[in-house]
């Protein structure tokens, strides 16, 4: 699936989020004992991105908010933007969702 700009997510709700010394710490909670083995640890980016998921917010939005918190082009953002956006996607932590417009 190619992301575009334009998207949406949302937090999947089975997936549990807490800040500890300093890293984002995402664990998703399953109705199976094995699922809980995986617990990830996002880098600075990767936790203020997933702050900023919302629902509400476009991929474009978060990426203009990255690119003046770390005063860097948004292009430069894209990119990482996106392959975040995706690898949470993947590992079933993302759902997007759909706006009327």
């Amino acid at each position: 699936m190619t992301l575009v700009l334009e998207a949406r997510y949302q937090k999947d709700p089975n997936v549990v989020s807490r800040e500890i010394a300093g890293e984002q710490i995402l664990v998703p909670i399953r109705k199976q004992a094995a699922d809980m083995a995986a617990i990830y640890v996002l880098n600075e980016t990767g936790a203020r991105i997933w702050r900023l998921i919302d629902g509400r917010r476009s991929l474009a939005d978060i990426g203009d908010v990255l690119a003046q918190q770390y005063n860097v082009r948004p292009e430069t953002v894209e990119a990482d933007l996106l392959e975040i956006i995706g690898q949470l996607e993947e590992l079933g932590m993302l759902r997007a969702v759909e706006h009327a417009m």
